[in-house]
């Protein structure tokens, strides 16, 4: 009851109280959470802006192509519809061959920073999809597959030779079988040559070998991952041109309520993660630069030690990000989110859930009884160095 005013309340207050530097990421499920004053930008499949997800992190030790890639991936698979393990394979491979391609190095951490003065710049969801593409095509023409069953077919003769070559000790040995089967050899042993020959002189990504041996289906796991990066394009939240949100203001709202569920879960969470990577490159800090605020926070809630609202909530602290999550019940909460939750305040329940927060947060029930929505609140603040504490009423 109440928790969209209480949330304008909490940021209005913070900004008056907080560090000057301080920016405000109010994530915005219902297009109702009205800052004043805030640099707000709605989110649509028409948009013609958008963060890029494949945009680096230069940090040697926590950023990188890979943990790019993964983050990417995960984000997705905590969405109702997850990747394939043959899918994930896939993707990684083509992302990790385009970043290759515009000259981004997955082992060599002196190459994730861009340079746009010298157009080396990230690549973005469109490239991704249009370099799978060309590997789809390279994978249907069999252009690099063909050596690889050239060579097969010269083991296949080679194999029958020696067996017929064993046989020469038995008595009624055929000699011409014998050299029928040389001469096929000989003819594999060519075409093979001339098939590597031409995969030597058309090779251009490095992967052509890998991609080969794994022939077997990847056109169409191919052709599923190409239809998933389609899909997120289309979404309108993943594009190359950044969104016009004012650098001046201190409070960003990301106005998603045009989005799916799934949609919006994962605008959210590929946020949060460049959010947390680039708090985290910024180092430990005793002031707050960021602060999250996640309305409706069971849209996300997730018991995964992995995700990245547990990792942040653990550890954001430290790296000067404090968090702001409001739903309409406790139990919306998991519980590695509940312990970490310094300041609760429950605004008015149904009754329904007392028993739930008597034994969660430690409450009276009778405290909870004397909470009148819009007027009167119950608080639960943690200290420094306390483990547990009371509640206090608080009048609005």
């Amino acid at each position: 009851m109440g928790k969209t005013t209480m949330l304008r309340r909490i940021v209005a207050a913070m900004k008056e109280s907080g560090h000057p530097r301080v920016r405000f990421h109010v994530f915005d499920g219902h297009g109702d959470v009205d800052i004043p004053d805030a640099s707000s930008v709605t989110f649509h499949e028409s948009s013609d802006f958008g963060f890029n997800p494949l945009e680096l992190s230069a940090d040697p030790e926590f950023g990188g192509v890979r943990k790019r890639i993964q983050s990417l991936i995960m984000a997705i698979n905590r969405t109702s519809v997850r990747l394939g393990p043959r899918q994930e394979r896939a993707l990684t491979r083509l992302l990790v061959a385009l970043y290759r391609r515009e000259g981004f190095v997955m082992e060599d951490h002196t190459t994730w920073a861009a340079d746009p003065a010298n157009g080396k710049r990230y690549p973005t969801l469109l490239d991704a999809i249009e370099y799978g593409r060309e590997r789809i095509k390279v994978v249907a023409t069999g252009s690099n597959q063909r050596a690889v069953n050239a060579l097969q077919d010269v083991f296949r003769a080679a194999k029958q030779k020696r067996i017929k070559e064993e046989a020469l000790s038995r008595p009624g040995a055929d000699d011409e079988a014998l050299a029928k089967l040389e001469r096929e050899l000989q003819s594999a042993r060519e075409k093979a040559i001339d098939a590597f020959t031409e995969a030597v002189m058309t090779a251009h990504t490095g992967d052509e070998f890998e991609d080969a041996l794994d022939a077997e289906g990847q056109k169409e796991t191919l052709e599923s991952v190409i239809d998933r990066l389609e899909n997120l394009y289309q979404i309108g939240i993943y594009r190359s041109t950044p969104p016009p949100l004012d650098t001046r203001n201190r409070v960003w709202r990301y106005i998603i309520k045009s989005l799916s569920r799934d949609e919006k879960k994962l605008f959210t969470l590929t946020r949060l993660e460049t959010i947390f990577t680039r708090a985290v490159q910024r180092g430990i800090t005793d002031e707050i630069l960021d602060v999250i605020v996640l309305d409706e926070a069971h849209w996300y809630s997730d018991s995964s030690e992995d995700y990245v609202i547990n990792r942040m909530v653990r550890e954001g602290r430290k790296f000067g990000i404090s968090m702001v999550f409001a739903s309409q019940a406790p139990s919306d909460f998991a519980d590695i989110l509940i312990g970490n939750l310094g300041t609760k305040l429950l605004l008015g329940l149904d009754h329904t859930n007392n028993a739930y927060v008597v034994r969660k947060l430690g409450v009276s029930e009778a405290s909870l009884k004397s909470i009148i929505p819009h007027r009167r609140v119950l608080v639960q603040m943690k200290g420094i160095g306390e483990l547990a504490t009371g509640a206090t009423l608080v009048s609005l």
